[in-house]
């Protein structure tokens, strides 16, 4: 389960980096997901997604993908 929660998340981040016009914001809720983003794709994004686990509680995740990876921020 975790596994796939981790390959659906990373498959979001590929598509919305992808869609992303400079500036744009990528912006959607599906009740239990939701992920915000902008910037350049192909250059620089930055971004904050969360989702409700299966425990009920809400987990939040910032992060920044550029020249220098794909890293979590607080």
């Amino acid at each position: 389960m975790k596994f796939l929660t981790v390959l659906f998340l990373a498959l979001v981040l590929v598509v919305s980096t992808a869609l992303a016009v400079p500036g744009d914001i990528i912006d959607f809720d599906t009740g239990n997901f939701e992920h915000e983003q902008d910037g350049t794709a192909g250059r620089a994004v930055h971004g904050e997604y969360s989702y409700t686990g299966p425990d009920g509680n809400e987990y939040e995740v910032k992060y920044v993908a550029d020249h220098f990876g794909y890293r979590l921020v607080d």
